[in-house]
């Protein structure tokens, strides 16, 4: 036999609950503000960064490939048409 559960509702008091959203919005833009200052913080010192990287943070060897030196690779290939494609796949019986 499954256990049967009652619900019971109750009331609080008007001031209970506004105070309690007031809580809920003050704690939503404490959060806000916190983030946006971490962010503020932190997006100069990634630019920083960055463009230290840029500057000095490259290796300049001669193991460092360029565009201008690519290398080609060669292969074999061949065109099949579409019908012998079929073909192939659906050998007559």
């Amino acid at each position: 036999m499954p256990q049967q559960y009652q619900v019971r509702f109750m009331q609080i008091p008007r001031w209970l609950a506004v105070a309690a959203g007031v809580l809920a919005v003050a704690f939503a833009v404490a959060l806000f503000l916190l983030s946006l200052t971490v962010f503020l913080v932190l997006l100069p010192i990634v630019f920083v960064v960055g463009g230290l990287y840029y500057l000095f943070g490259r290796k300049r060897g001669p193991n460092v490939r360029r565009p201008d030196s690519a290398e080609i690779i060669e292969g074999e290939y061949r065109v099949i048409e579409p019908e012998r494609i079929e073909r192939e796949r659906n050998p007559p019986r």
